[in-house]
């Protein structure tokens, strides 16, 4: 149903996903496609990113609990307490739903938070720290940590520009779609610095 990946650094948190929204569940070897274009990464303000994996629906209900307050006023740790408390009450498909919450936290250091419905929503949140990124990523019908292993991480080292990050993040989605039929190449970015 997607991917979506993140990378933290000390002075930045981007996310890239997929477009693809597939029915769920999946039934036969071709998913069908309900649309192509639907982003999962959302700027919530200008120091909190949301992303997604996994069951569309259920994860846009929860993502849009956040619209009930002034966005531009949370605070990562907020948005991370908002999402804990909606999601509970959100039927979600048997495909589950990740989501990864990145950017400033209160102190202003750079932080990447992963929750899902396979954790019962249990946040579990990592500081980026120095000289040293953050990569993390989740996909609805395939495996995510290997493609990191083997696709993001090795690179990370060659990394010199924002546009370095994006193009390995957009590289490793186009190598999960031609795998996994839930995930296309319409690609959504955002930013915190």
């Amino acid at each position: 149903m997607s991917a979506i990946l993140a990378v933290c650094g000390d002075a930045f948190c981007a996310m890239v996903s997929d477009g693809r929204l597939v029915e769920e569940p999946i039934t036969g070897t071709q998913p069908k496609i309900v649309n192509e274009d639907v982003p999962k990464v959302r700027k919530v303000n200008r120091n909190v990113l949301v992303g997604f994996a996994g069951d569309a629906l259920a994860a846009v209900q929860i993502i849009n609990a956040l619209d009930e307050y002034e966005t531009q006023y949370l605070t990562l740790e907020k948005v991370v307490k908002i999402l804990c408390g909606k999601a509970p009450s959100v039927r979600v498909q048997p495909v589950g739903v990740r989501l990864l919450v990145g950017g400033r936290n209160r102190k202003g250091q750079f932080v990447l938070t992963t929750l899902g419905s396979a954790e019962q929503y249990v946040p579990q949140t990592q500081p980026a720290r120095a000289g040293a990124y953050l990569i993390e990523g989740a996909c609805s019908h395939t495996e995510i940590a290997p493609w990191l292993e083997q696709e993001v991480k090795p690179r990370a080292a060659e990394w010199r520009s924002l546009d370095d990050i994006a193009h390995t993040l957009d590289d490793c989605i186009a190598k999960l779609a031609q795998q996994d039929q839930s995930v296309n190449t319409h690609y959504y970015r955002e930013l915190v610095l």
